[in-house]
């Protein structure tokens, strides 16, 4: 038999990769000149390579058998030559290969049953190694693969996973780390320690892995490179006997099996056995079992796997759902080991079927292992270098070679660029232009080769996409191929076949090589189909609904929708689909998008919006879609964020107010430092490089009002340019605001001559900066400039003391134009705030408001407030929130408060350490000609004797209070007859906050007869955190509903007029 099968496998070596398919097509087919043959199952022939296909011909049709099947199959095919030289050697006798043939399957069974189990262990790894150790490329050819072991590039690992609400799933921002990854799962893991228990906890190690990441970032490579792994005893060692890998989207989970059926199928799908599998072994040890569940968000959960199902004997059948839900949920073989890969958004699906699993985000690539990528891609040593530059000097293509589909995209596409003797332009710089170049180069293969599809069956693959998007399919049957008219060419270059059990046979079932390309032919349909365009049809609701969510997959087809719309698209459309394409697109997306912007979106629908207008890249369509935009804030997640950010800007000529804010201090904020990662390689975007990508158009549009940057590592360098820019007369900028943005004395000297040439900006806020007592110095000196027109400052937490405190003090007098400012959480201390009151009683201040919440200020500092109070400045609103001002300060306080020239309305006292003994001060204050109109009380150990007396100057005629708080103030039911006559009595009072104190049933029923009085004007109440029982709730509803105007909130609960809504 060894001799039949070489001969004729030798002659299958001389059949080119067209030739051999064309062979094994022949061998399938039935016709007159193959009767009397037995057929091969066509997936034993589809499988078999020209060594395997000759013994399985000889086995099929006996040695003699296979040569004439051979003979009239090349005769057919028309390869005269061959069949010729063939033909002159003279058949083997059957007989004699028959007797080989059997006396070589009773050695392997004697072998095999003396093996025993041992020996199995051992062939199930060879032919799990043998099964993984090749890697086929989602486009390539017959013939065609890689090593696994030589092609996996490394991937980040980090332990921990985000909420799904906070999660980029789009491929273009899955690159970068979020900056707030906590410190439990900021810590990298490598995939050997993925079952280790953690070192100095004193846990057990885990039975359960969860690795979850985005789609296309290689998460079942990951899983194969696993099964590889263990099969060739380099991971895992000595700790499994057995490995299975069950892919979740090709899983039968309707199919009745038992655990025994299930193992042995599992075993059996590697490759031929060689004697029956030993489960009951198996079983009788789970802790040594490993299972791999690839792409748990693709797996279909029948009706009765929804809900938890109790274990049954190996022997009893059961879906197989129900197994794969008793295997995750540890009532199947509990001992054993899972290892789960998922997406982000089935986590929440997944987490109840768990217990205690160790979670790590599979992150994709870092800046080396990019690089060692593009090595391992390129055989070519030469040509990887010049990929990998063109990649570096594009800083959107390096960002997105941050995930590994994107990366094999990029490389693909760079590298028919290079076979057809193209320059390296920047042809990938958005999602759309990638994706094209990339179906361009599956279309041309060759440069002198005819193309692999024709545009009528490239319609049908869009058409057929079209229809997975909307009925939510991944897969298709070989009718639904037929159906949207796809030829063979097509099939074999775009789509990925698998192979499904159906009752007794086997199935082709066809998927594209990922959803992302399924939406991008989706959308190149909508393009090409123009009748079926959605925005006139009833999927417009279906289509729309993806922009709800950043976390939706639909949104990337919207994006593609405007990337071919654009009419450089359009153009090479033309020439792949051969023929027109229409061109009414782009005025109904033109349409939409402004419909959106107008409905003012909030930051995250705005940044997919910018998106889909940078997919276009053509300067008038983003000049005509961000006329309707006003307002721009986005949180800026990823460098390619920004970049998107700064290029829709750029083209804006009507936007009045931009935000930009970070994910904290770059890799220095996320700690990664210290985890050897760079900004580039933990993806970060620092908002540095956006600024300079941004400034160079920023003044041109006289329209910008308002820009905001905040926590971001801008550091001094990276604001030089809007220093400069702030002194050009035709700088419309109006407010700015840089928080956390790491700013230092240096650059507070620079914006301190800015901002005396500046004709237009009033606001300005650098809080959560470090500018210390030196930068803040620069910028108060230029307060008191006659060119400086500063309205509001805001340097809350800018690292001051006291000692700035009497330069401010000397230029709060002189300052004709400064009448908001906010110093809350500095340490000015007493003599600082002392300091600033000497420029508060100057005749010529113009401050209305001044904050110094958090200021580490005691009573000692309430005389010079007192003093400045009372002299009658402008001051209008004054915040004084957790300084330990405690009685006597306010007493203090009050003197001033109580002078005939005060002039303050708002007093802020929240947690300033005050008791009952300092009501008859506030209830003077209160009964006073000029009596306050917002006072906030809240965290202070008023008691009930307090408030009652509060209350005396709350009744008082000359008593304009519209806003009390008294928060958290130890009150009980006693306290409320005395508010009750305040609610008849007290006009002017419209908002009371009695939250987080213990008023009781009797306290609720003493409020509800005040409320219910004609006099009473209460529009807002709020008792959050009080314990009412249901009598009292009733009681507070019906008042809602006799009083339509006032609005009631307690617990979880808010009761407005009719309508009881949750909080």
């Amino acid at each position: 038999m060894e001799s039949s099968v070489c001969r004729l496998a030798w002659y299958l070596e001389e059949l080119t990769t067209e030739e051999l398919k064309r062979f094994k097509l022949a061998l399938t087919a039935r016709g007159p000149w193959d009767s009397g043959w037995t057929r091969i199952p066509r997936g034993q022939i589809e499988k078999a390579d020209r060594p395997d296909l000759a013994a399985l011909l000889v086995t099929h049709h006996g040695a003699g058998g296979a040569w004439r099947v051979a003979l009239q199959a090349w005769e057919k095919m028309g390869l005269r030559q061959l069949w010729e030289q063939a033909r002159k050697e003279s058949p083997p006798s059957d007989a004699t290969e028959a007797q080989g043939l059997d006396t070589a399957l009773a050695r392997e069974e004697v072998s095999a049953r003396s093996e025993g189990e041992s020996g199995y262990k051992d062939k199930y790894r060879e032919r799990v190694r043998k099964k993984f150790q090749v890697l086929v490329e989602r486009n390539a050819r017959l013939g065609e693969w890689v090593y696994l072991s030589r092609h996996y590039t490394r991937l980040l690992l980090l332990r921990g996973h985000a909420s799904p609400r906070s999660r980029e799933r789009e491929l273009l921002a899955s690159g970068g780390l979020h900056g707030h990854l906590r410190e439990e799962r900021g810590r990298p893991i490598e995939l050997e320690a993925l079952f280790d228990a953690d070192q100095g906890e004193g846990g057990s190690a885990p039975t359960t892995v969860v690795l979850q990441g985005v789609a296309g970032i290689g998460k079942t490579t990951l899983a194969r490179k696993v099964l590889l792994d263990w099969a060739s005893g380099t991971l895992y060692t000595g700790r499994f006997d057995y490995a299975f890998y069950v892919n979740c989207r090709t899983v039968e989970v309707a199919a009745q099996r038992s655990v025994s059926e299930l193992l042995s199928g599992w075993l059996e799908g590697t490759g031929p056995t060689s004697g029956p599998a030993p489960v009951p072994s198996m079983l009788a040890h789970p802790e040594r079992l490993l299972f791999v569940l690839d792409g748990f968000d693709e797996l279909l959960w029948g009706a009765g796997a929804q809900e938890d199902a109790a274990w049954v004997p190996g022997e009893e059948k059961q879906r197989v759902d129900v197994h794969l839900r008793n295997l995750l949920g540890k009532r199947l073989l509990p001992e054993a080991s899972l290892l789960v890969t998922t997406r982000p958004t089935a986590l929440e699906k997944l987490q109840p079927l768990l217990e205690q699993p160790r979670v790590a985000e599979v992150l994709g690539f870092g800046a080396s292992e990019r690089k060692a990528y593009f090595d391992k891609y390129f055989s070519d040593p030469g040509q990887a270098s010049r990929a990998w530059a063109a990649v570096q000097a594009n800083e959107v293509l390096f960002t997105m070679c941050f995930v590994p589909l994107v990366c094999w995209t990029v490389c693909t596409g760079l590298r028919q660029q290079m076979e057809r003797g193209e320059a390296l332009a920047q042809t990938a710089r958005t999602t759309t232009t990638v994706y094209t170049a990339f179906l361009y180069s599956l279309l041309h293969p060759d440069r002198h080769g005819q193309r692999k599809s024709q545009p009528a069956s490239l319609r049908g693959l869009c058409s057929l996409a079209a229809t997975g998007q909307r009925e939510q399919r991944l897969w298709f049957r070989e009718q639904d191929l037929a159906r949207h008219g796809l030829d063979r060419a097509t099939i074999s270059t775009f789509l990925h076949m698998d192979q499904f059990q159906h009752e007794a046979e086997c199935e082709a079932t066809y998927s594209f090589f990922h959803s992302t390309f399924q939406e991008f032919f989706a959308a190149l349909f909508l393009v090409l189909e123009q009748s079926q365009w959605p925005f006139r049809s009833p999927r417009l609701g279906q289509l729309l609904k993806g922009l709800s969510s950043l976390e939706t997959e639909l949104p990337l087809t919207v994006r593609f929708l405007f990337g071919l719309s654009s009419r450089e698209r359009a153009g090479a459309l033309e020439k792949m689909v051969g023929g027109p394409v229409p061109r009414e697109s782009r005025r109904l997306l033109m349409k939409w998008i402004q419909a959106q912007a107008a409905q003012c979106p909030g930051r995250a629908r705005t940044l997919e919006l910018l998106y889909c207008v940078f997919e276009t890249q053509e300067p008038e369509f983003v000049r005509r879609a961000m006329a309707c935009f006003r307002e721009v804030k986005v949180r800026v997640r990823t460098r390619m964020d920004g970049l998107v950010a700064a290029f829709c800007l750029r083209g804006s000529r009507s936007t009045v107010t931009v935000e930009l804010d970070g994910l904290g201090s770059g890799a220095a904020g996320l700690g990664l430092r210290e985890l050897g990662l760079a900004d580039g390689e933990a993806g970060t975007c620092s908002l540095k490089d956006v600024c300079k990508d941004f400034s160079s158009g920023l003044w041109v549009r006289r329209s910008l009002c308002e820009l905001g940057l905040g926590e971001d590592a801008l550091g001094d360098s990276g604001m030089r340019w809007l220093c400069e820019d702030l002194k050009q007369p035709s700088c419309p900028l109006q407010s700015l605001r840089l928080l956390n943005c790491w700013l230092t004395s240096d650059f507070a000297g620079s914006l301190s001559c800015a901002l005396r040439m500046t004709q237009t900006l009033r606001r300005l806020d650098l809080s959560y900066n470090p500018l210390e007592d030196q930068g803040a110095a620069s910028l108060f000196r230029v307060l008191g400039h006659p060119s400086c027109r500063l309205q509001s400052l805001c340097l809350k937490k800018c690292h001051l003391s006291e000692e700035s405190c009497e330069s401010l003090g000397s230029v709060l007098g002189i300052s004709q134009t400064l009448q908001w400012l906010d110093l809350s959480f500095n340490t000015l201390g007493d003599h600082g705030v002392g300091l600033l009151c000497v420029g508060l009683r100057q005749a010529n201040c113009q401050l209305q408001t001044l904050r110094l919440g958090n200021c580490s200020l005691t009573g000692r500092c309430c005389l010079d407030l007192a003093s400045a109070l009372s002299l009658g400045p402008q001051l209008l609103w004054l915040h004084l929130k957790n300084n330990a001002l405690g009685d006597l300060g306010l007493q203090w306080l009050c003197q001033g408060l109580r002078a005939p020239h005060c002039r303050l309305r708002k007093l802020n006292l929240i947690n300033c350490r005050l008791s009952p003994a300092c009501s008859p001060s506030i209830s003077s204050i209160l009964s006073a000609p000029n009596s306050i109109e917002c006072l906030l009380l809240s965290g202070n150990d008023l008691e009930d004797l307090g408030v009652q007396e509060l209350c005396q100057g709350l009744r008082h005629p000359n008593c304009k209070v519209q806003e009390l708080k008294v928060q958290m103030c130890r009150l009980t039911w006693l306290s409320c007859e005395a508010l009750a006559s305040v609610l008849r009595s007290c006009p002017s009072l419209r908002r009371l906050d009695l939250s987080d104190n213990s008023l009781g049933e009797e306290g609720t029923k003493w409020l509800c007869r005040g409320l219910r009085q004609p006099s009473c004007r209460l529009q807002r109440l709020r008792l959050f955190r009080s314990v009412l029982g249901e009598e009292a709730k009733a009681e507070l509803a019906a008042v809602a509903r006799a009083k339509p105007g006032l609005e009631i909130s307690y617990q979880s609960s808010r009761c407005t007029g009719l309508h009881l809504v949750g909080c």
